[in-house]
Order: C-alpha cells, then structure tokens, then sequence
C-alpha cells in the first residue's frame, strides 16, 4: 500500500559524507513504513540512485556553480520542482548549512529535522554535529534511529561486476588512490600524501606480488601521473576513466586498498576491502567507525584541524601532517593487514 505522502531525505554532497549517511537511512527506512524520496546534489546522487527502498531521487545543481549562472540554475530547478515537493510530509536534513535547510523547507513546507545547530523556526528540530563525534553518529540522532551495522550502504549492480571481470585483471589486484581533496564544497590538497611515497609501496607491493590498480576521479589525474613517473613498475591507471559503481566493482576484486581521506576510501570501507587509510588534516573517528579502516596519522601539533566543517586553512603553508607520515610505517602496516587478512 503506497503512502499518501512521502518522506524527504537530504544530502546534497558530497560523495564520501554521503556515504556516511546510509547506515542511518538504512535503519530509519527500515523502522517506518513510508514512501521515501531523496534530493542530492551531483556529486552525491550516485549513492542514492542505487540505495534499496528510495523511491525517488531529485538530482539538483547543488552546490551552484560560482557566479550569476550558476545561482540562476538552482532558481530554475527550484521553481520546477517546487509543486511535486509540496507534497512531502517531513524532511531529514543530514547537514548543518542553514542556507539548505531554508531551502528544503521553501521546497517542501514540511517539517524538518536536520543537523543544524540552532533552529531556524518552529518547523524544525535540530540534533548539533558534535565536531569530534564520528559523523554517522549525528546523522542517526537526526534519523532518530541507531543503527547496528555502521557500514556505509553501496551496492555494486550486476553489469558493473561484469565491466570489472571483462578487464581481465590477473593475479592477486591492490588499489591505490593517490589523490583525494576535492569535492562539490571545498579543496583540501593537504590530504593527499605524496606520489613518491606511493611510488616506493606500488614497487614494493608488486615485488610481493601484486598488481596495481590507480583509482579516483579526473580530479585525481594529476597526482597518478606524477605517481607514475616514480614507479619502476608498471601499473593500471583507471584514475579518471570509472563511474563510481565501477570503482566499486574495482574495488570488490582487490586485496586491499591504500590512499588518504577521500570519497574513494569511504567506498573501500563500503565494500568491504581491508584499507590502510592516510590522515593528516583530518580524523579518522570522525569519519569512520573503529575496524572498518586501518587508519595512519600524521602527528603534528596543529592536527587534526578539519572535522565535520569546512577546511580553516593550512597555518603552516604545507602539509607537515602527511609529510610525518612516513613509508616505512605504512609499509608494515599494510603488511600486516595483507596477512591477516590472507595470511595462513
């Protein structure tokens, strides 16, 4: 029996914090039975094109693009879209920004719970990030459920699985992702570590008899190819070249994955594949719950100083953070994740 008005659930980007919501919206459709839509920006809209259960998913040209035009777009869709939102009955805002949560409620006119601070009007109930709570946390208060499982949700479709097996990938495959630090919202390059050093563990890891794969977006093009230059191995660059169900796929035929903070390591910890994962601006419990990763930090003084917000600066003009990272460490760690996880 479908429902007479459906429930709206908002997270307009970007991919990883995306990812962070569905074990939240994984439990709250589960716990209630309604009609649910989704409204996601692009950089998003592939997490809940494929999400169980989500009925309709409203791709917006969130965040607009810089200037007049962009602003312009978002306009138009908004006055598009408008009527068919009326009809939503309450909306989850899994973010702070007020000036998307006063948009969801001129779309909708319903009553909004969100993870905005204080509240903008009567309509909404607010449950307040905690800047160093794990994010998934807050997004359950906000669901008002509390989700056993806190993997994030990414199924892989059938054709993608048979994209990946046509590549014909042979011998035991570790991925790599050397970039990281863009997104919809803001760029953090201070999350990346250095091609270099990802050159030295690509040598090693194929002397241990592993081939390796590069993944990322476009965005990430730059740093696999000055990965590239320092290997004496030959590698596969995919950097660029997948869908993010692909990438997935990628991933579900790896042994394991190493790369920094980014999209692409939320979507290894989704899938399930062991992952050393690089931290230095950022903090590794607040965005991923103890045991899914394998997390490495680079202790300095002023780190962490981006978490759950929007990146303040680098005060020291580089990334001294990811630079106390060093090769060796890494090393041993994957190591260790390799044998337990295939070790005899």
């Amino acid at each position: 029996m479908q429902a007479s008005s459906p429930v709206l659930i908002v997270k307009t980007h970007a991919f990883g914090d995306a990812l962070l919501c569905t074990p939240a919206v994984r439990e709250l459709i589960g716990s209630r039975e309604a009609e649910y839509w989704v409204l996601t920006g692009y950089s998003a809209a592939a997490v809940w094109e494929r999400f169980p259960e989500i009925k309709r998913v409203f791709v917006a040209p969130i965040p607009p693009s810089s200037g007049a035009s962009g602003f312009l777009s978002l306009v138009r869709w908004s006055i598009r879209n408008r009527r068919i939102l009326k009809s939503v009955k309450e909306s989850f805002v899994f973010q702070g920004s007020p000036d998307v949560r006063r948009w969801v409620r001129f779309l909708t006119g319903s009553p909004v719970r969100s993870s905005g601070g204080e509240p903008l009007g009567k309509w909404e109930k607010v449950f307040p990030m905690i800047e160093t709570d794990y994010a998934g946390y807050s997004y359950s208060k906000t669901a008002g459920v509390t989700p056993e499982n806190w993997r994030p949700v990414f199924p892989v479709r059938e054709t993608e699985m048979e994209w990946a097996s046509n590549l014909h990938l042979n011998g035991p495959v570790f991925a790599i992702a050397p970039g990281g630090g863009k997104n919809p919202r803001d760029t953090v390059l201070e999350k990346r570590w250095f091609p270099e050093r990802y050159a030295i563990i690509a040598d090693r890891l194929s002397a241990a008899g592993f081939n390796i794969i590069l993944l990322g977006g476009s965005d990430d093009a730059e740093a696999a190819e000055e990965m590239k230059k320092q290997c004496r191995t030959a590698v596969l660059d995919m950097t660029g070249k997948t869908t993010w169900g692909q990438t997935a796929a990628l991933l579900s035929r790896c042994y394991g994955f190493l790369g920094a903070d980014s999209g692409t390591a939320h979507l290894a910890a989704a899938r399930g594949i062991p992952s050393v994962v690089l931290f230095g601006p950022s903090s590794p419990e607040t965005l991923f719950t103890e045991g899914l990763v394998n997390p490495i930090r680079g202790i300095v003084d002023c780190s962490p100083c981006y978490s759950n917000s929007l990146f303040p600066g680098c005060i020291r003009g580089r990334a001294i953070c990811m630079d106390a990272i060093e090769t060796e460490e890494v090393w041993f760690t994957l190591q260790k994740v390799i044998n337990e996880n295939y070790g005899s």
